[in-house]
């Protein structure tokens, strides 16, 4: 194998070593959510919240395998490797741009679909107040729309130290309401999961263009052996 492919190599090699922290970033990014989230699984409206980030889990975990399997091809020069990846990071490469332009599209809708899950939440807190106390611990928040909401007696979860079951008017003042809460964790979450991927996808389209040379210059080499 001449420089040129020598370079491609470890080139390649390099950046599954980047797709493997890649993928470890978004398995813990998308474990985060699912776990935040999966206290309200008795809400309807949290499969539209949910599925986000376990599509991000999914994708942390497959872009870890894949990026395993074009390190090995890499470093043997295996062109079946090489061509079994290309094949794959192709198809994961059009998966990741349609999550992105689904979340950049709709994330209004997404965002829309947590408040929904908040006042779902609010409203059933006399028949079910364990997803209301969850929600207020998760998020460090109180009331709907504020503490002012639960009128002159605040629950022990809007406040890091209760006392009697209860907070106390210093305590609870400090926190956000839910709603501005959830919205501001959606909002700040966005922004990672549309420009964090747009990186991904750019390097995973260089990845791919390289692993086609590298199987291409590959066959062409036993090729020649061959003769």
């Amino acid at each position: 194998m001449d420089c040129g492919g020598v370079f491609v190599k470890y080139v390649l090699f390099i950046f599954n070593i980047l797709f493997v922290i890649c993928g470890i970033l978004l398995i813990t990014f998308g474990s985060i959510m699912v776990s935040t989230i999966k206290d309200f699984s008795g809400v309807g409206e949290t499969f539209t919240a949910n599925s986000v980030a376990i599509i991000i889990l999914v994708l942390g975990c497959v872009v870890f395998l894949v990026a395993f399997m074009g390190c090995c091809g890499a470093i043997r020069e295996n062109a079946c490797a090489l061509t079994s990846y290309s094949v794959v990071m192709l198809v994961l490469l059009v998966s990741q741009l349609a999550l992105i332009i689904y979340v950049w599209v709709d994330h209004v809708q997404i965002q829309q679909s947590l408040e929904k899950i908040v006042q779902t939440i609010w409203d059933q807190r006399k028949t079910d107040a364990l997803l209301m106390d969850t929600l207020q611990r998760s998020f460090k928040c109180c009331g709907l729309n504020g503490f002012a909401d639960y009128g002159i007696t605040y629950p022990a979860s809007c406040c890091d130290s209760p006392s009697n079951g209860t907070c106390a008017l210093t305590q609870v003042m400090t926190r956000s309401s839910c709603l501005r809460a959830v919205d501001s964790f959606w909002d700040t979450n966005v922004s990672i999961i549309k420009y964090a991927g747009l990186g991904v996808t750019a390097v995973e389209l260089v990845a791919f263009i390289f692993a086609c040379c590298l199987a291409n210059q590959t066959r062409n080499s036993q090729r020649r052996q061959n003769y």
